[in-house]
């Protein structure tokens, strides 16, 4: 792999999961990619926030140390915005609009594909929190912010 830009970058939602992610990468991995899983990209994509794993401090004061000891607690997957030109006749966006309003199974979560231009796939479980519309001003172009919360790791595929 090498340094690339975010120009042909893709992003793909998948039909619902249809059980609770395992928690082992390897297997909620192989769930993502499953034949039984259809996957519509979502047209027009501008642009892609920031995703992956942060750890919460937890810290404590040892007071004959007199020092702040910081230790890992538990992983969040967060939440990012992807930002689409609005097109009221996309698939894709359209699906995310479906998921935004699912709210039958706290589990059941939705599988988002982002493909990048060299082959590299990241898969994440997520939740469509919301979607927004940005009509901004004259001179630009109405767009739908979609927020979507990882519930998973980023699962990495190389695809070579």
């Amino acid at each position: 792999m090498s340094v690339m830009t975010g120009a042909g970058t893709r992003v793909f939602i998948g039909s619902k999961l249809t059980a609770a992610l395992s928690g082992v990468d390897a297997t909620d991995l192989a769930a993502m990619k499953a034949a039984g899983i259809t996957y519509t990209e979502i047209g027009e994509l501008v642009s892609v926030g920031d995703y992956g794993d942060s750890v919460s401090d937890v810290s404590y004061t040892a007071l004959a140390k007199s020092r702040v000891t910081h230790l890992k607690g538990v992983s969040d997957g967060g939440t990012t915005d992807l930002t689409i030109a609005f097109d009221a006749g996309d698939a894709g966006q359209d699906a995310l609009i479906a998921a935004s309003r699912d709210r039958a199974g706290f589990y059941y979560l939705y599988p988002i594909k982002i493909q990048y231009v060299d082959g590299l796939t990241d898969y994440l479980a997520v939740t469509v929190q919301g979607v927004r519309k940005q009509p901004g001003s004259g001179n630009d172009v109405v767009q739908r912010v979609v927020t979507v919360a990882a519930n998973s790791p980023v699962l990495e595929d190389p695809g070579v």
